[in-house]
């Protein structure tokens, strides 16, 4: 009785009546609505169907007879004699379906031939001058098709009328071929084979008289008070209702037969449309109330079963909801029903949840250490990274900048930038360079600038400032991050003094250059002319002088040669990468891409880092200013032996003559229109001092490539010259 009590039985119960209650009355109305209306079309269907059939196949029959009639009206039979026309009637009575009999007709009216014999009584003494066929197939001597029409022999027939020209073209007698439409086989089949249920089919010629009925005493009857008759007339066709001569409403389809002018009409009763349905309607009644009757008490019963585990679900939900997560329903057997599947999913979500709490600790502890394990990255970079709100504090920033400014990263959190920073006009700077990012939303970058702690120390760097928009807040932060340029702007004033050295040692040279011939000329004179004085002091004198500043043009050319401090442990892979980076700028500039390719197992050698970045320099400028329309050039670096170094590299310059790659290096010879040759005569002077060696080769148009040859180690009496300067 608890059940008859539950709100929820009852409104299952009554949604269930009403649902069953919707599609029964939605039957009835199809039932009594819908169903008479596709009775209706359905028979529509069936007679279009069928007077269209009709209607091919009288077409069909026309074809044929005008066929066997074009037969007579060819030239063949222009001379024909009666008797030879005869034969022919014969043999197309004998044996076409469609023809029964026929005629002779002379242009007079009298018959001068016949088939069957049994026509002899009737047409002996009958003249058809006065015959509408007879008149109109000779009048346009064409084959004439008649209407139905009633023959001497008491019988209903359609006649084929054909004019035998004669040589001139005139009629010179009608051949006639007669259809008995009571007897003709093909015509009764056509339509006793008709099958539409209570309905039946039948023909109209021209004047509106029966060609065709399924009450054989009809045919021939004028019906042309016909609705459905008058509109065939009309050479019309369609589908409409209309009350035949007995008065019972019927359903037409109607069809013009435009090649015989005829009609032909298929009709079944209304009232036989309704028989199906009504009978399909008085089951339905019966069946719905007992279909309503066992619905209900299935209904009642099934909700029933329904609220019994829902409730059992609902109880332990309400202890779930308790934080009692232990709680299990008893499933005592299978069920796979929607309700069993939510118990076991019940089961698996209260298990879920336990095994949740217990994994929460977990997932806290791997949160932490994933925290750390982060910090640690951040704080492992030597690039300065860190990001302020936009108040200007710090939110984040990694130990590299911390030491920098000399204090932890826990003490520099929310602090603002002139707390650590003792650069005023930098901390001004860094606050319109944030406001912009936050204003504009886009990253900017600071290609240099210089940071200088409390300590005095100072750090190149190229800073990108980037904004943060956090989904959550909707704050918007700035994130910085710097690199570091030290490195490189030392190696760049290194190029710079290489420079100026270059200069400088370019004007020594130029100017050695210039003073030495002269300074040659007089000495040669000098010792020349000395032999032929006595008193030969004052050319002692003179040639002393000579000699010093012979001596003092020679001490020029040191500024050429490069100076040698300190040799140290390096690796030429770092080396060879800061020269690649330095030059990159320039390279694009000039169209020229730079790849390196370093072996991983290259040992440390003994150098001096500065004229090593010397020679690299030289060289690849020298690549570079060879490729004037641009290219390639590869920096490789391999381990050639295990005492051994080489340093490769391969541009796809104008290349250089081999007679001239033998002078490669000597003073003041250069393949450049203004070089002067010091540079690679400087460079080999370096390789030289590191015990190594260089060699260029070269094909002209095809590039050049230079291979550079260090020892990995001197020997043990070397060693202790390499911290001596050079």
């Amino acid at each position: 009785m608890k059940t008859l009590k539950s709100f929820l039985f009852w409104k299952i119960f009554i949604i269930n009546l009403l649902i069953m209650l919707t599609l029964l009355g939605f039957n009835f109305y199809m039932a009594q609505n819908v169903l008479p209306d596709i009775a209706e079309d359905r028979y529509k269907e069936i007679t279009d169907e069928t007077v269209l059939r009709i209607q091919d196949q009288f077409n069909n029959i026309t074809l044929e007879i005008q066929k066997l009639g074009r037969k007579f009206h060819s030239d063949e039979y222009i001379d024909a004699s009666v008797e030879e026309l005869g034969q022919e009637i014969k043999n197309i009575v004998d044996y076409s379906p469609f023809v029964d009999s026929g005629t002779i007709v002379e242009t007079d009216g009298w018959i001068s031939g016949y088939y069957p014999n049994d026509l002899e009584a009737e047409v002996k003494n009958a003249n058809f001058s006065n015959r509408d066929y007879m008149k109109n197939a000779i009048k346009t001597k064409e084959i004439y098709i008649s209407h139905v029409v009633s023959a001497v022999t008491d019988r209903f027939v359609v006649v084929v009328a054909i004019p035998i020209l004669d040589g001139e073209g005139n009629v010179s007698r009608v051949v006639n071929l007669i259809v008995r439409i009571g007897e003709n086989p093909v015509f009764n089949s056509i339509l006793e084979n008709i099958q539409i249920g209570e309905g039946y089919a039948y023909l109209v010629d021209r004047n509106g008289h029966l060609i065709s009925h399924p009450e054989a005493n009809r045919i021939g009857e004028d019906v042309t008070a016909n609705a459905v008759i008058q509109k065939v007339l009309n050479k019309q066709s369609g589908y409409q209702e209309v009350v035949n001569t007995q008065n019972i409403p019927m359903l037409a389809s109607y069809q013009y037969i435009p090649v015989l002018d005829w009609g032909v009409v298929a009709q079944v009763p209304v009232s036989y449309t309704h028989v199906y349905f009504e009978t399909f309607q008085h089951s339905l009644y019966l069946i719905s109330f007992i279909l309503f009757l066992f619905l209900s008490i299935f209904t009642a019963l099934y909700t029933k079963q329904i609220l019994k585990p829902i409730k059992d679900l609902e109880l332990a939900v309400g202890q779930v909801a308790k934080g009692n997560f232990s709680k299990r329903l008893e499933l005592k057997r299978e069920d796979n029903t929607e309700i069993g599947r939510l118990s076991r999913r019940f089961n698996e979500m209260a298990e879920y949840i336990e095994d949740a709490r217990e994994d929460i600790v977990a997932k806290e502890s791997l949160v932490m250490h994933q925290k750390e394990f982060l910090r640690t990255v951040l704080d492992s970079n030597p690039n300065f990274i860190y990001a302020k709100n936009s108040k200007g504090q710090f939110t984040l920033a990694n130990q590299s900048i911390a030491t920098f400014f000399d204090t932890t990263v826990e003490e520099m959190m929310y602090k603002n930038d002139k707390d650590v920073n003792p650069s005023n006009e930098q901390v001004e700077r860094h606050s319109q360079e944030e406001q912009i990012v936050i204003e504009t939303l886009k990253e900017r970058v600071i290609e240099e600038e210089l940071l200088i702690n409390n300590k005095g120390e100072k750090k190149w760097v190229k800073t990108t400032i980037i904004p943060l928009v956090s989904i959550a807040s909707e704050e918007i932060q700035v994130l910085y991050v710097s690199n570091d340029l030290t490195e490189r702007k030392l190696t760049e004033e290194i190029i710079r003094k290489s420079d100026k050295m270059s200069v400088v040692g370019e004007l020594a040279a130029g100017v050695a250059h210039e003073i030495r011939n002269p300074l040659t000329s007089i000495q040669g004179f000098l010792q020349f002319m000395k032999p032929k004085y006595n008193d030969d002091h004052y050319f002692d004198i003179m040639l002393s002088e000579v000699e010093r500043i012979n001596l003092i043009v020679s001490e020029m050319l040191v500024l050429s040669r490069p100076q040698v401090e300190k040799r140290e442990l390096k690796d030429v892979r770092e080396i060879g990468s800061s020269i690649i980076y330095l030059f990159e700028s320039q390279a694009n500039l000039n169209n020229v891409q730079i790849y390196s390719d370093f072996d991983a197992d290259i040992p440390l050698i003994w150098c001096e880092e500065n004229q090593l970045k010397q020679v690299f320099v030289n060289i690849l400028k020298n690549a570079i200013e060879s490729m004037q329309d641009g290219g390639e050039i590869l920096v490789q670096i391999r381990k050639k032996s295990d005492s051994h170094v080489m340093l490769r590299f391969i541009d796809q310059g104008i290349g250089i003559d081999q007679d001239r790659v033998k002078r490669l290096g000597e003073p003041f010879y250069s393949t450049k229109e203004k070089g002067t040759g010091l540079g690679l005569m400087i460079s080999y002077r370096i390789i030289a001092s590191h015990k190594g060696s260089i060699e260029i080769t070269s094909e002209k148009g095809k590039g050049t490539t230079v291979d550079i040859e260090l020892p990995i180690s001197f020997k043990a009496d070397e060693l202790s010259d390499s911290s001596e300067e050079y």
